[in-house]
């Protein structure tokens, strides 16, 4: 049986591959870039014993695969939000929740949400952007300009591109949220407790070629270049990095395109930290505003102590406004929803600590997470492979679409991979 294995990127997808092969009996080796594992999950800690997430941060009802790893290493898993009921507004100047919503706003947006439901049903994927799926409608405008927002919230990619299809597997959730206690470094943490020394961070793969039975991987490491051998590979980093990566393996054309096109969404995530919690005496929820930072939310909803803090995303083109500013324009954004806000939000020093990524500017992510344009569905996911010769390919961009952008999407994606070289190596 062929048994060694090298998986590319210490993220959740290839921490996961890791860990259900290396039970199996696998001789497995893991590289990753970055000087942490995690990939794009990333806790950031503050004073008081408090954190929050600069990177993926929500558990689902249906995050079954998550939810049996966390149980797996005794973590805790605590509510976050109930959709839609802790969803808020900020629109044209006007905080609304779903109990102070007009009429006639309450049904346009269920109006919409009908209609997206419906092509969730018919697994429909229509060659139209949300953009222009709204424009064909006779919608009321504040239900337009939310759906707009949530499309940077959600996706974190301009209602222009994202196709309509996709955009409404999340749009119609009514899923409980949760989140890891402690923090969503937890579970990666875990992970790589039990793998030990078989991770090597700090070591990014630069080319990957198979060689008729084996794989031979190019590493760059702090003594240099140095070249390692397999029988397997599982590549679990993004799209948006893969594509600049040297790899001669025996792909199919719509692999190289998927691999060469399939978009990814682009976010500015920034952590504020404030001694009071001012924002409960407005019912705080989750917020979608028209705002410079899309959505906001408080982080420490279950933790203890008097401070508190708020996560501030701004994705797609309004991104690009928020970088070399986020911190001031997170504060200006909080100062917009909440007028007992401390004031002054234009200089520095309001929030007691902070702390910002910019996951487009982060070079081994190049991007927060995929998005599909209209009718990519199924041509990039229902009749793509994800292996090519001996490499198997991972990440949450491979998971089932309604898993796509969450943890959850990841972790599937690596038991996935996992299995196949299990399936394989008995072959």
């Amino acid at each position: 049986m062929n048994k060694r294995v090298i998986i590319v990127g210490a993220g959740l997808a290839g921490l996961t591959a890791a860990y259900e092969l290396v039970r199996a009996g696998f001789d497995v080796q893991v590289f990753e870039a970055r000087e942490r594992v995690g990939g794009r999950v990333q806790t950031a800690f503050f004073g008081a014993e408090q954190h929050g997430e600069l990177g993926a941060e929500f558990v689902d009802d249906n995050h079954t695969a998550l939810i049996s790893y966390a149980n797996q290493f005794n973590l805790m898993l605590e509510p976050a939000f109930e959709f839609p009921d802790d969803l808020c507004y900020y629109i044209d100047g006007n905080f609304s929740t779903p109990k102070t919503l007009l009429s006639q706003q309450r049904a346009s947006l269920d109006y919409l949400y009908q209609q997206l439901d419906q092509l969730l049903q018919q697994l429909a994927d229509p060659n139209q952007t949300l953009a222009q799926w709204l424009a064909a409608h006779s919608i009321d405008p504040f239900a337009c300009k939310v759906l707009r927002q949530q499309s940077y919230g959600l996706y974190a990619a301009d209602p222009e591109a994202i196709g309509v299809g996709f955009f409404a597997y999340s749009a119609t959730s009514g899923d409980r949220s949760l989140r890891i206690r402690g923090g969503s470094t937890q579970l990666a943490t875990a992970f790589a407790h039990f793998l030990g020394d078989r991770i090597h961070l700090n070591t990014p793969v630069r080319r990957i070629q198979q060689q008729e039975q084996t794989v031979a991987v190019s590493l760059e490491t702090l003594q240099g270049q140095v070249e390692v051998f397999s029988d397997w590979i599982i590549v679990t980093i993004p799209w948006s990095v893969l594509r600049h990566l040297s790899i001669e393996v025996p792909f199919t054309q719509a692999q190289r395109e998927a691999i060469a096109h399939l978009p990814y969404g682009v976010s500015v995530k920034t952590l504020l930290q404030y001694s009071k919690r001012f924002w409960q005496q407005s019912n705080f929820g989750l917020v979608v505003g028209d705002t410079p930072y899309q959505t906001v939310w408080e982080s420490t909803v279950t933790q203890a102590g008097e401070p508190g803090i708020l996560a501030c995303t701004s994705s797609g083109t309004p991104s690009r406004n928020v970088v070399g500013h986020s911190v001031e324009l997170a504060q200006q954004t909080v100062s917009a929803l909440y007028p007992n806000a401390p004031k002054g939000m234009s200089t520095t020093g309001c929030a007691d600590a902070t702390a910002t990524h910019d996951w487009s500017a982060d070079p081994w992510s190049q991007g927060s997470y995929c998005y599909f344009a209209p009718r990519d569905l199924k041509s990039w996911r229902s009749d793509l492979s994800y292996s090519a010769g001996r490499a198997i390919f991972a990440g949450e961009h491979t998971a089932p679409v309604k898993y796509c952008g969450y943890m959850e999407g990841a972790i599937r994606s690596g038991q996935r991979a996992a299995e196949q070289i299990l399936a394989f190596a008995i072959t």
